[in-house]
């Protein structure tokens, strides 16, 4: 397996666009994701291709002096391969780059296979957002404390 990372470019959006939608039953939407591209200085999002087929991806915004996980999947053919992982590895990259003291993200509590990726890579637990999601069910807030300065 060839894996790479990379920045997400306009000719990703589409693709993005039609997973979001089957994955999560919404999308940030195309003119939104293309103005993350293009317009939006505080967004870096990154698409994973293994053997030169979109994978995965991440989107995250710098809201400094923290910053934001907004979305990230895996292909389910690709999934518990550490994509997501590598995909995370990328951002914190950034992040450190950046200085950023710390990365946030919401995530259902019902996915269990994502929680569990996110505290091995150090991601603790902060609160449960109640009905976060359209379905009503709670979000887990988690943290990972980058220590920027």
């Amino acid at each position: 397996m060839e894996l790479l990372i990379r920045k997400m470019d306009m000719s990703d959006v589409p693709f993005v666009y039609e997973e979001e939608i089957k994955i999560f039953g919404k999308s940030l939407g195309e003119m939104t994701l293309y103005n993350e591209i293009l317009h939006n200085k505080m967004s870096r999002y990154f698409i994973a291709l293994v053997d030169k087929k979109r994978a995965a991806y991440v989107g995250s915004w710098l809201t400094i002096p923290n910053a934001e996980i907004l979305n990230l999947f895996v292909l389910e053919e690709y999934r518990g391969q550490g994509i997501g992982k590598k995909l995370i590895d990328e951002v914190v990259k950034v992040c450190n780059k950046e200085k950023i003291d710390m990365l946030t993200l919401e995530v259902r509590v019902s996915n269990k296979y994502a929680i569990k990726m996110y505290e091995d890579i150090g991601f603790k637990v902060g609160i449960v957002r109640k009905k976060y999601y359209e379905n009503k069910e709670d979000a887990l807030l988690m943290i990972l404390s980058l220590g920027g300065k």
